[in-house]
């Protein structure tokens, strides 16, 4: 999965197939290459029908390593969102001051009863948990959403499309179009410039 930003507006009337949308990223495949920094994305359909419907089929199977090295990739669109539906969150662990408070108890002794020492250090699972905060992209169903965090989906977990009405992510055969996505709507399609996608990616090449 990688995530990108539209750099551009994208509407069905005016792009045309064969127009093509450089798209910015950082796509880790292997700790020994340098990552994806940019991919290819090729309108190959654009459709408005008469009565306001809409179609509009990209491909993304290209790609360039830091390095410039070109490789072909396979890359769908899972998610879709627009400016207004992204938020971003960070969660904090919790800070526990004593995780073995001492309770009156500790003081008594059954008989054979063998209790730590004073100055043995206590050990928990809760110990290998590292205590940073983590930033992570959130989409929710609608402004009012925002300030409920039941109602927003970490960026990597959502699928569909948020933020645009009546625009649908249609279902892609994978054997026929694996880097194929199809966008349709009852009316025109306009895709904002910062609209986010997230990428599924599949089957990119390794150097040895």
């Amino acid at each position: 999965m990688c995530e990108t930003v539209l750099p551009g507006s994208v509407d069905a009337k005016r792009n045309k197939s064969g127009d093509h949308i450089i798209l910015r990223t950082s796509l880790i495949t292997s700790p020994t290459e340098e990552p994806i920094t940019t991919l290819d994305a090729v309108i190959v359909g654009a459709q408005s029908g008469p009565n306001g419907g809409s179609t509009l089929r990209i491909r993304i199977d290209r790609g360039l390593r830091k390095d410039g090295r070109e490789v072909p990739i396979e890359a769908r669109i899972v998610l879709l969102a627009s400016q207004s539906s992204v938020s971003e969150r960070w969660k904090f662990p919790a800070i526990i001051v004593d995780r073995f408070p001492r309770i009156p108890e500790d003081d008594e002794r059954l008989p054979g009863e063998r209790k730590l020492s004073e100055d043995q250090a206590h050990t928990s699972p809760l110990d290998s948990k590292a205590e940073i905060p983590v930033h992570s992209g959130v989409v929710c169903p609608n402004n009012k959403a925002k300030a409920s965090a039941n109602a927003c989906t970490n960026f990597l977990e959502a699928r569909g499309v948020y933020g645009y009405n009546k625009l649908t992510l249609e279902p892609v055969d994978d054997a026929s179009s694996p880097a194929e996505s199809v966008l349709s709507s009852k009316k025109n399609i306009t895709l904002r410039a910062g609209t986010v996608l997230v990428l599924e990616v599949k089957n990119v090449p390794r150097s040895f």
